[in-house]
């Protein structure tokens, strides 16, 4: 029977010494979906998406992406996802054009069949009269952008966006949020968005996850979870869910 989820996250642990940063988590995202991981910051999303690309290793657990294992099939699952890491400094001395070309030779991609998916990115976010200026030019929208293009490189059936949002003006979050809505719509790329933005989960996810110091406080539906709590607001639901943890 084929599997409908993108992700299942199975008892997923990680230890830092004696710090324990994930802690039992379970959970599953459906293919196709824009699915919320939302929490505080140091609340482990970050440790948990480097699981999934194996750049940690889980102290126990474990997950499938596309039913790849995520340790046994390590590559086959690098060459299907995306990744836009919090914080992601890019080379200001390349222009846009060049380090999109630098990250799709890392995929193996040469001559014409990648420049013509440059040109495919550059389009659609607007960078197509900017790609030869350098990065070090670039507004802090623009760069997020340049930034979620290179993870779309490779065509990726999975999105790990990493707080992907933080530091863009309201403008530049609204452009970013309608780039990810379009992608999920027209190109059915399966999105894990990872923020403590209330708001952008919000607006773009119908099911989510929620961590907090570690642990899964909460998954499913938001609709579902917003009436299970006798909330509407989202910043509602979030603080209801942490008064439960005390």
């Amino acid at each position: 029977m084929p599997n409908d989820n993108a992700i299942e996250i199975r008892a997923l642990s990680k230890d830092f010494g004696n710090t324990r940063a994930v802690d039992d988590v379970s959970f599953s995202v459906r293919s196709g979906d824009i699915f919320g991981f939302m929490g505080h910051n140091g609340a482990g999303k970050t440790t948990t998406i480097r699981i999934l690309l194996g750049l940690l290793s889980p102290t126990s657990g474990t997950a499938t992406i596309f039913d790849h294992d995520i340790i046994k099939d390590s590559l086959d699952v690098r060459r299907i996802c995306g990744y836009l890491p919090d914080g992601y400094g890019l080379p200001k001395e390349l222009t846009a054009r060049q380090f999109l070309r630098y990250v799709g030779s890392m995929f193996g991609m040469t001559g014409k069949s990648l420049e013509r998916r440059i040109n495919e990115l550059l389009a659609p976010f607007n960078l197509t009269d900017v790609a030869d200026r350098k990065l070090a030019t670039f507004s802090s929208g623009m760069t997020q952008k340049v930034g979620l293009a290179q993870a779309l490189i490779n065509e990726p059936r999975l999105l790990l966006l990493d707080e992907p949002t933080s530091g863009l003006d309201p403008v530049g979050r609204h452009e970013f949020l309608e780039l990810i809505r379009s992608l999920s719509r027209e190109h059915g790329v399966t999105t894990m968005f990872s923020t403590h933005i209330l708001s952008d989960i919000e607006r773009l996810c119908e099911r989510v996850a929620v961590l907090h110091q570690g642990k899964l406080i909460a998954s499913g539906d938001l609709s579902e979870l917003k009436e299970l709590h006798g909330v509407k607001q989202m910043d509602a639901l979030y603080m209801s869910l942490v008064q439960k943890t005390k």
